[in-house]
C-alpha cells in the first residue's frame, strides 16, 4: 500500500491569509490533525477527510 500526500488550502483564522499544507492520506486514529501555520505560527486542527479547519461550517 502506498501512502499518498495531498495538498490542502485553508484560510488562517488569525491572519486571513491562505495557507497551503501537505497532508498525508495515511489512515489515522484521529479525524483532525494539528497543522503548523506559517502565517501566524500557531497550530490549527484540520479535518483529515475534508481539509477544513475545525469549526468551519461552510457548505
Amino acid at each position: 500500500m502506498t501512502v499518498m500526500d495531498r495538498h490542502i488550502l485553508f484560510k488562517c483564522p488569525q491572519t486571513g491569509m491562505n495557507v497551503q499544507h501537505r497532508l498525508d492520506d495515511a489512515p489515522a486514529d484521529r479525524t483532525h490533525v494539528p497543522v503548523p501555520c506559517p502565517a501566524c505560527t500557531r497550530l490549527h486542527l484540520i479535518d483529515r477527510s475534508t481539509g477544513r479547519l475545525l469549526g468551519d461550517r461552510r457548505s
